[in-house]
């Protein structure tokens, strides 16, 4: 079946730049099936079936999606042939020869692979919490109340238990020094006191949020894992065993109508603080401008005992690094803490 010229570029410029970032990341077993992918949108094979029962929605991100698809069967049994090639499933056999056998894993799973797409890939990626500790620890130095968490797009809430996870570079460490996720990072620039503080509670939104107390939830998370990356699925497992221990609320709501609500009334004697990480620039202008809204009108009404603070792990741009912003209330001061890379691996803070 073969697309209409417009979708066959678009989609080959989707799997090319997919492709782009996983030879970057040091991930040829998807690399080699995205070239496979290329290759069958050009000569209308099976892919463009799958692209045509999507829609024609290809910008949402539908590359990762049916990656983490084929990555599901394998870590459920359900492609052993597959999963001879992915690390995470004991796999080892030459990622060049895995296209074949992705391909037929696509025609024979068809449905299966379009009913999982419909949902977005959630990476929720714990290794954030090495650029959010620094943020943290900045709030703890200029309000001493003890801090209500309020994270929006948290997918399953995982970094809403920073405090959980160690951090640790050459010159200091963060955290519990017998923690079961031990984060480490190359940090350049003079890192933040380790102030005293203390966590009142703990809750998050996200439009599709992920159980990570079933099975389902936590096999969701591990398939959106690139299967050469076995330090992130260690991360990410640890990181799920932690969260189960530690009591957090988790709704199901849009992130502006959800801030809207969890502000309206604050208790004093806290600090409520509202974060995210690379989250913003997937909303759409409306909802943006809502958050936006929202935020500076409860930054009005905070007080030195019942203060406000925002904390913005984002992308400013395609090609840029995230940046770390804090904006405080009272006052409404907004000040860029540091640029890190996505996934913690270095922190340069300002």
């Amino acid at each position: 079946m073969m697309l209409s010229t417009a979708a066959t570029e678009f989609s080959v410029r989707m799997f090319q730049a997919q492709k782009t970032y996983s030879v970057a990341a040091a991930c040829p077993t998807y690399a080699a099936i995205l070239d496979g992918c290329i290759d069958d949108v050009r000569s209308g094979g099976p892919i463009c079936d799958l692209l045509q029962g999507w829609d024609g929605k290809t910008e949402s991100a539908f590359a990762l999606r049916l990656l983490g698809a084929l990555h599901r069967l394998a870590l459920d049994g359900k492609a052993s042939e597959l999963a001879r090639f992915f690390l995470t499933t004991g796999g080892a056999q030459n990622p060049d020869h895995v296209w074949p056998v992705a391909r037929e894993a696509l025609i024979r799973h068809r449905d299966f692979m379009l009913q999982y797409a419909t949902s977005p890939p959630q990476t929720n990626e714990a290794a954030r919490s090495s650029v959010l500790w620094g943020g943290f620890l900045t709030i703890a130095s200029q309000f001493k109340h003890p801090m209500r968490l309020r994270e929006i797009g948290a997918s399953a809430g995982l970094n809403l238990m920073w405090d959980q996870f160690s951090v640790s570079s050459g010159s200091f460490t963060w955290g519990p020094p017998n923690a079961a996720l031990a984060l480490t990072t190359r940090w350049e620039g003079s890192a933040p006191e380790l102030a005293p503080f203390t966590i009142s509670d703990r809750a998050a939104c996200d439009r599709e949020p992920i159980d990570i107390h079933s099975i389902d939830g936590r096999a969701r998370l591990e398939s959106y894992i690139w299967p050469d990356q076995l330090h992130r699925m260690d991360r990410l497992r640890k990181a799920c065993a932690i969260a189960q221990r530690i009591p957090f609320r988790l709704d199901r709501a849009d992130a502006a109508d959800w801030v809207t609500q969890e502000l309206r009334v604050r208790p004093q004697g806290q600090t409520t603080v509202v974060y995210h990480s690379i989250f913003r620039q997937y909303l759409p202008a409306d909802t943006d401008a809502k958050l936006q809204s929202a935020m500076d009108e409860a930054g009005t009404r905070a007080t030195d005992d019942s203060p406000l603070a925002w904390m913005a792990m984002e992308i400013p741009n395609a090609n840029s690094y995230p940046d770390l912003t804090l904006t405080t209330w009272p006052g409404g001061e907004t000040r860029k803490l540091a640029t890190a890379h996505h996934h913690g691996d270095w922190i340069k803070w300002f």
